[in-house]
């Protein structure tokens, strides 16, 4: 998944499509394989991409609050 095309919300959408398919009753071990590895990924994704914008808010904080207000 290249960084600059990745969409958050469209990767968490299929996080949630994965966690309901894994909600059925009878499931295929290796599709359920295939999905656990795939919601893995997906999962480091956006973890990534929230400390990237963890980081950014504190940037801008510093940038435009004293820092004696924080």
């Amino acid at each position: 998944m290249d960084e600059k095309k990745f969409n958050f919300t469209k990767a968490y959408q299929e996080i949630e499509k994965i966690n309901e398919w894994f909600e059925k009753e009878d499931i295929d071990l290796d599709e359920a394989l295939e999905k656990y590895e795939r919601g893995m990924e997906l999962i480091n994704k956006c973890k990534e991409r929230l400390k990237k914008a963890e980081n950014k808010f504190e940037q801008i904080k510093k940038k435009y609050i004293p820092k004696d207000e924080f």
